[in-house]
């Protein structure tokens, strides 16, 4: 029995398996119609590559994205984790070296009239060997949840960068649909003071009056509104920023140029463009690990126990030096090992479902992005076309009422007409910005590294 034993440990001993020292290395293979049909397979360059200074050049937005990314409260903690995790790999490599311990203690007996002291003043040391790879994988380990934290530093920077410039811009979109209300008011204050001419004089009768102040009080209530946007979105912009509410300084909507063109690039950059792909990729690498240090519950653990120093009685002190080698190999624990090993090959499975789902997620993101562009871009043309038109319609309209050939009904129609087309165009405009910052953000833009 004892000789079965023995060949038992020895064989566990000698035949580990080689997976128990491998290093995670990615076994997938990326789709490369991830993003769908919207990539030339010959364009090897990305918008995602260029600097998004190069792209929003607006020095205002410049210094609030880079105040963001320095004060913002996301980003600070992030910073803290990752640095715990750093310590976190400290700490796992610590784990190749003994531990020491100085634990001194005195014993007193006291029997049939006689007391004797004993005095133990030693040094303690311990050393686990891991000699089955239970400490390197830990490191390893380690080390890739800091890659992740770092991957999830990366991508709150480039959410709250994106976030930053979607904020501006719409401040600015704002800031010309109010421009176009207080023009609109003062033309509703035009016509109002003309039909109320034209009814002193007895050519229209009051309801028109009543009619076109009514509208231009719908008109002053939309600049309410518009004017509380700005401050509310003024004030959110500004916690992004970790600041108190204030007033943002902000270029005019005409001063933002669109690139003339856009790149995508290849869809396997996916798998190094985006950080939240990245951190799928991880989390696969940390599923790996933890397979692996629950393969290595199995072996035995293998620890050398020292202890030198002094011990006696009080009078006399002598040397006294301890060495054990003990060696603990797990049998029967109820089926706990296999359960967890199992376990872990389920979280190996899920990583990788996660991970393939991240990524035609990603996809996903750039394929309707570049659709929103497109697609603004198409609207532009006929939204512009259609304000020149209302405008010239309105003057007209203007000018046949004070001619007394047309009713006052046709001038309020055009110009509810010409303000509705004038706040879509912006709105337009701002959807066109909002879906290159996104698609920008969706290619990796936004992330410095």
């Amino acid at each position: 029995m004892k000789r079965y034993i023995i060949v038992l440990l020895v064989g566990m001993l000698l035949l580990p398996s080689c997976s128990l020292y491998k290093k995670y290395d990615a076994d997938y293979t990326a789709d490369e119609n991830a993003m769908g049909d919207v990539v030339d397979p010959q364009d090897s360059t990305s918008i995602g590559d260029i600097n998004w200074r190069d792209i929003f050049t607006d020095p205002l937005l410049q210094q609030l994205i880079d105040t963001a990314l320095v004060n913002n409260t996301d980003m600070r903690t992030t910073q803290l984790t990752i640095e715990q995790a750093q310590n976190d790999v400290r700490r796992a490599k610590w784990g190749y070296a003994p531990t020491f311990a100085f634990a001194p203690s005195v014993t007193y007996n006291y029997q049939n009239k006689i007391s004797t002291n004993y005095i133990q003043i030693p040094v303690t040391a311990s050393w686990q060997l891991g000699i089955f790879g239970q400490t390197r994988s830990k490191i390893r380990s380690a080390k890739a949840r800091v890659a992740y934290y770092e991957d999830y530093r990366q991508a709150v920077q480039v959410s709250l960068a994106a976030n930053v410039a979607n904020m501006y811009y719409l401040l600015v979109m704002l800031d010309k649909q109010l421009e176009y209300a207080e023009e609109a008011e003062r033309l509703y204050v035009e016509s109002y003071n003309s039909t109320d001419a034209l009814y002193q004089a007895g050519i229209y009768k009051s309801p028109a009056v009543y009619q076109m102040e009514a509208s231009l009080e719908e008109v002053r209530t939309k600049i309410i509104g518009l004017r509380n946007s700005i401050t509310y979105t003024e004030a959110s912009l500004c916690l992004l920023l970790n600041e108190p509410p204030h007033h943002i300084e902000r270029a005019t909507f005409e001063e933002f140029e669109m690139p003339e063109t856009i790149h995508i690039g290849l869809p396997v950059r996916l798998l190094d463009a985006r950080p939240d792909v990245r951190m799928a990729e991880r989390n696969m690498e940390l599923a790996y690990y933890t397979t692996q240090q629950a393969r290595q519950d199995f072996y035995p653990n293998i620890s050398i126990e020292g202890l030198l120093g002094y011990g006696g009685s009080a009078d006399a002190l002598d040397i006294i030096a301890q060495a054990v080698g003990s060696l603990t190999q797990p049998i029967f624990q109820g089926g706990s090992l296999t359960a967890q090993l199992r376990n872990a090959k389920k979280d190996q499975e899920k990583a990788q479902i996660e991970f393939v789902y991240a990524l035609y997620s990603a996809g996903s993101e750039v394929y309707t992005y570049i659709h929103d562009c497109e697609t603004a871009k198409k609207k532009s043309g006929h939204i512009d076309l259609q304000v020149n038109a209302l405008h010239e319609a309105y003057n007209a309209t203007i000018d046949l009422m004070n001619n007394g050939t047309t009713t006052y009904l046709e001038v309020l129609t055009a110009q509810e007409s010409l303000l509705s087309a004038e706040l879509s165009q912006v709105e337009n405009q701002y959807d066109l910005i909002q879906a290159l910052i996104n698609l920008y953000s969706s290619l990796g833009g936004f992330d410095t590294k």
